[in-house]
C-alpha cells in the first residue's frame, strides 16, 4: 500500500507545501486572515518562498521573502523564519484593525 502512495507523492510539490504551511503555522492563520506564502523551486533549482501579510482592513500589507536550499529541514525553517519575521514587524494588534 505505501509503495502505491509513494507513487502519488510528487516531491517537489511536498516540499513547497511544508514552507507554506511553516509560514502559515507560525503566524497563526485561520481562513480569515489575509496570509499568502508561496513556495517554488527557482531556475537554479533553489527555494524560493514569497509571503505577506495584511491587516483586515487591507490599509497595511508588510512583505517578506528568502531564498535557500530545496531542502525539507531547510525549507521549513525558512518558512518559521519569514512568520517570524512579519509578525515581529507587524507588531501586537495587527490582525484586530
Amino acid at each position: 500500500m505505501d509503495n502505491y502512495i509513494a507513487k502519488l507523492n510528487h516531491e517537489e510539490t511536498r516540499l513547497a507545501v511544508a514552507c507554506e504551511r511553516a509560514f502559515l503555522l507560525t503566524l497563526d492563520g485561520s481562513c480569515r486572515t489575509p496570509i499568502a506564502g508561496y513556495a517554488c523551486k527557482d531556475e537554479d533549482g533553489n527555494c524560493l518562498f514569497r509571503g505577506l501579510v495584511a491587516s483586515p482592513d487591507g490599509t497595511k500589507v508588510l512583505e517578506t521573502s528568502r531564498k535557500g536550499s530545496y531542502a525539507y529541514e531547510d525549507m521549513i525553517l525558512m518558512g518559521k523564519d519569514a512568520g517570524e519575521e512579519l509578525l515581529s514587524r507587524a507588531g501586537p494588534g495587527f490582525f484586530d484593525s
